[in-house]
């Protein structure tokens, strides 16, 4: 179900109310046909089963498809049953909202590390089989926007990266480099390691154009991706700020009060990461090669040495 077509609670009522109709013909068959009360009852019996599971789970489902913005449906041991574990369930909401909430940050243009409440996103709900779980951006203040972007892109890149999609590709589909950048890292973060339980997590709702399935080879493209340059250039650049926004596991981060520059310059790199920890808050001369943004700035910066300074 995507955003051009009709809502899944239209269609799941539609689908009860074919079934109350096909209930209703078969009662009314067996009784022109005088069939006792045993019989009946075995007549009606798959009519009433797939109203009970339409009522209880389908219909359920539904409201939280066409109330949420993205809408995660989890599969794998860990997430089967109707009570999945809860430190699962957390875990999966807490990388959602981080990666979401970063992308939509960026977008934005918010450099507080603190995420402000209109970013923040909303947990919708959560319906069983296997599980699924709803959330969608905030109506309050002007971030919801911000946020509901940052979904339509984490969904285009995860598409594009679950076909396998080179980095010029999604070169051209996300423009901005930094964006493009900390898209894929989501992704990365998003797809299942195959550590606790999780086979495979789709991406559906009111803001992801097409449904998509992340699993341990899109992480593992993502990783492949993240380590590859889409800028031909050769020319090198420096700066210096003020190291902040580290991602470990995605050899990134970010400087911030940049000298002569207005806004920060994501960095990729490839520090040991005790040495990466030894730099976090410091002044920082960095050198390396850039990849431009639609004004000319550099929004993302591969480094090739690196220099404390203060």
């Amino acid at each position: 179900m995507t955003a051009e077509t009709s809502t899944w609670t239209t269609e799941t009522r539609a689908r009860i109310h074919e079934v109350q109709d096909g209930l209703l013909k078969m009662a009314e068959w067996a009784k022109e046909s005088s069939a006792d009360a045993a019989m009946t009852e075995m007549l009606l019996m798959p009519y009433r089963e797939m109203l009970q599971t339409l009522y209880e789970r389908d219909l359920t489902l539904a409201k939280l498809a066409d109330d949420s913005d993205l809408l995660l449906h989890v599969r794998g041991p860990a997430a089967s049953g109707p009570a999945p574990k809860v430190s699962v369930l957390t875990r999966i909401l807490t990388n959602t909202r981080d990666e979401v909430t970063r992308l939509a940050k960026q977008l934005g243009g918010v450099v507080t590390l603190r995420v402000p409440a209109s970013l923040d996103m909303e947990l919708v709900g959560l319906a069983a089989g296997s599980l699924f779980v709803g959330l969608s951006a905030s109506d309050h203040g002007e971030g919801g926007n911000d946020t509901r972007e940052a979904v339509k892109t984490l969904a285009n890149v995860s598409d594009l990266l679950s076909a396998s999609a080179s980095v010029q590709e999604l070169a051209r589909a996300v423009p901005d480099p930094a964006a493009r950048d900390i898209a894929i890292g989501a992704v990365r973060h998003l797809a299942p390691s195959g550590q606790i339980g999780i086979r495979e997590i789709d991406l559906l709702g009111r803001q992801v154009l097409r449904s998509t399935s992340l699993t341990t080879e899109t992480r593992r493209h993502a990783r492949v991706v993240m380590a590859q340059r889409a800028a031909t250039s050769t020319q090198t650049v420096t700066f210096v700020g003020t190291v902040r926004e580290v991602d470990l596991d995605a050899s990134r981060f970010e400087i911030r009060n940049v000298e002569g520059n207005d806004e920060d310059v994501r960095c990729a790199h490839e520090l040991d990461e005790n040495d990466v920890k030894q730099i976090v808050d410091k002044r920082v001369r960095v050198s390396g090669v850039p990849e431009l943004g639609a004004r000319g700035t550099v929004r993302l910066l591969w480094v090739d040495e690196i220099e404390v300074v203060g």
